[in-house]
């Protein structure tokens, strides 16, 4: 059987925290896409972590205008408020990549690091 390859996806890492209690160490990252981006998000310490990528669509509420409050827990723990009206706009189908990468840089006196996934979404 031929191996099948899997499509390799440039994201954004808009958080990653130290150790702590759940749900810390959480990474999130952002691959724009316009409406079809795609958060990946990592949770617990790197030997046993968890996490998965995540349709922007399903990240945000049902009216696309907040944050679904399933992942509240996550946002939290990353202090990413900042992020939510930015995903908004991302899936309005605003380009907003250089205003997370400015935002962040901002707040953190450095530019966001980036990694490539394969996509795990269907």
């Amino acid at each position: 059987m031929a191996q099948q390859q899997r499509e390799i996806l440039d994201f954004v890492v808009v958080a990653r925290t130290a150790p702590g209690p759940y749900p810390h160490p959480v990474e999130v990252a952002v691959h724009f896409d316009g409406a079809d981006s795609v958060l990946s998000f990592s949770i617990g310490p790197h030997a046993a972590n968890a996490g998965g990528q995540v349709w922007l669509s399903r990240v945000l509420d049902g009216p696309q205008t907040g944050l679904n409050p399933r992942f509240a827990t996550e946002f939290d723990a990353a202090e990413l408020d900042w992020l939510v009206p930015l995903l908004v706009r991302l899936r309005a189908g605003e380009e907003v990549a250089q205003e997370v990468e400015d935002a962040y840089r901002a707040r953190h006196g450095k530019w966001p690091k980036t990694m490539q996934e394969g996509r795990y979404t269907s």
